[in-house]
């Protein structure tokens, strides 16, 4: 009996099923691949981003950093949502300081003049500049000019950052589960999504280092959904 809907978990899955004649829901991959995916492929796909929509991590940062006003982000040719960005922290009263990196032996130079004049640095999920072999020293450059980081995982928040907003496997299989359950009824997927449910991560030693006073991460998630509802999609 052949299948009629397939589950691909991760890069290398949604990668050897993207011309599968069956149709497709990926999950735990990043928005930027799966936004290749969808534009290069002509199949029936869906899938739940692995990345946090930027509302809800703005949100965080309003929370946890209510007195920043200027918000640092670096940004390369795979940076998503720029213009969202920029609605975002304009509607929030936020100033956006942008710093490209458009080779990576530039990172340095653009990360020490992003933080010179930011409150705060925001990743963004940009595998081009956040990677295994340079996210340590981006770490250890924002804790030298006490610049908190608001992160993209708890991974972030255990190597330094001061908090994140992030997405558990479990969270994950849950809306999967419910996305084929639906699918089993109507043969039919939904877009692209990002994940419905989410968790906040909160570094209390780099608070307490770098002199912030920071609210509990349940607290912080419980600020988060109260005004996270007339954002959603």
């Amino acid at each position: 009996m052949q299948a009629e809907l397939i589950v691909a978990i991760g890069a290398k899955a949604a990668a050897r099923f993207r011309n599968s004649s069956i149709p497709v829901l990926n999950v735990m991959v990043s928005r930027t691949e799966l936004e290749k995916i969808k534009r290069d492929t002509v199949q029936t796909s869906s899938g739940i981003y692995l990345d946090q929509p930027t509302e809800r991590q703005f949100q965080l940062l309003r929370a946890a950093l209510p007195q920043a006003q200027s918000i640092g982000v670096l940004i390369s040719n795979e940076t998503p949502e720029l213009v969202s960005l920029r609605k975002l922290s304009t509607n929030l009263g936020m100033n956006l300081r942008i710093r490209k990196v458009r080779e990576l032996d530039q990172l340095a130079d653009s990360l020490e003049q992003v933080l010179s004049d930011s409150d705060v640095l925001l990743v963004l999920p940009d595998a081009e500049i956040y990677r295994s072999d340079t996210i340590r020293n981006i770490l250890l450059e924002t804790y030298r000019e006490h610049v908190p980081m608001v992160g993209l995982s708890q991974n972030y928040v255990r190597a330094g950052a001061l908090c994140a907003v992030y997405s558990t496997p479990l969270q994950m299989a849950n809306q999967a589960a419910q996305i084929v359950t639906q699918f089993a009824k109507t043969r039919k997927l939904p877009d692209y999504q990002h994940p419905w449910q989410f968790e906040v991560a909160v570094n209390t030693q780099v608070a307490r280092s770098l002199g912030v006073t920071i609210t509990s991460a349940e607290q912080l998630r419980s600020k988060i959904e109260g005004g996270y509802e007339k954002l959603r999609y």
